[in-house]
Formats: structure tokens, C-alpha cells, sequence
């Protein structure tokens, strides 16, 4: 279940790769632009590459974390139901399930997606070489705490989704 999920998880995030580097950089950006332009212009800015930042941490990340959540979420669901399943409705046992692993889940995903979103859209700033040197960087000047700034509204945002 581990495997296909993290399969499953890893194919839908690196093909949409792209997709979500335009979003980024149109979140981060100053100046309205409509999203053909915005395309165009990091094509004649940084070519190919301009849409491939950040893509080791979206594939290593989601990897990772397609296994966590598929694995956590059987685990979770066998557990909650023989738990409350005499008590509880089996669909709010399996909503229960689904939140709990996602929050966990979350819990390692969000140092990889902090990271890839500065390499997409502010790397600039932070001056992130790769992947390693981001988390090196980020722990050794800030701490691992660092990894985790604004992870609250990231988490109840995606553990209710996926949970509903």
C-alpha cells in the first residue's frame, strides 16, 4: 500500500511541477501578469530550468510522503475501527484515519515544500544551492524550528481536505 501510494503521489506531483512553479511565482509576484505571460517570461528568463526549480524537493518529498500517508492511513483506519467502529459511523472512522496520517504525514512534508517553494519563486533571497545545502542552511543558521514557520495554516488547511 506504502509503495503505490508513494508511486501514486510522486507521478501527480512531479507532472504538475510545472503547473505549481507558475502558481508560486505568481503568488510571489509584485506585478499582475496574466498566466501565458508569466509563462513566457520565465521561459525567456531561465528557459526549461526556470520551471524545474524545486523539483528535487517535490520528488523526494512526495516520495516520501505518498508512502507515510498510504501506510499511516490503513494502519489508522484498521485501528480507529476496531477502536470506535461498535460506536461510530465506519465513514467518520475513516475521516479520523484519514486526518490523523495526513497530520503526520504533513509533519514531514512541509520542510520539503517550504524548500521547494523558496527554490520556485525567492531563491534570491535564501541563495539555496540544492536541496542539501537548503536544510543544512536552514537548520545550522535558524534551527530545525525554521522548517516549520507558518505550518499551521498549511496543516489544518490540507488535513481537513483530505480528511473530508
Amino acid at each position: 500500500m506504502g509503495a503505490a501510494g508513494s508511486l501514486a503521489n510522486c507521478t501527480v506531483e512531479c507532472l504538475f511541477h510545472v503547473v505549481d512553479t507558475v502558481n508560486i511565482r505568481a503568488k510571489a509576484s509584485d506585478s499582475r501578469q496574466s498566466t501565458s505571460s508569466l509563462v513566457s517570461k520565465i521561459w525567456s528568463k531561465e528557459g526549461i530550468y526556470g520551471f524545474g526549480k524545486g523539483f528535487s524537493a517535490c520528488l523526494y518529498g512526495s516520495a516520501a510522503c505518498g508512502f507515510i500517508y498510504f501506510s499511516l492511513y490503513k494502519a489508522f483506519k484498521k485501528y480507529f475501527t476496531e477502536v470506535f467502529g461498535h460506536s461510530l459511523d465506519m465513514a467518520f472512522c475513516f475521516m479520523l484515519a484519514s486526518f490523523t496520517a495526513e497530520l503526520l504525514t504533513l509533519s514531514v512534508q512541509y520542510p520539503y515544500d517550504l524548500i521547494k517553494c523558496r527554490l520556485q519563486s525567492v531563491n534570491y533571497i535564501f541563495k539555496y544551492q540544492n536541496l542539501p545545502h537548503a536544510f543544512r542552511k536552514e537548520i545550522r543558521n535558524n534551527g530545525v524550528k525554521a522548517l516549520y514557520e507558518g505550518a499551521l495554516p498549511f496543516l489544518l488547511t490540507y488535513t481537513t481536505f483530505v480528511a473530508l
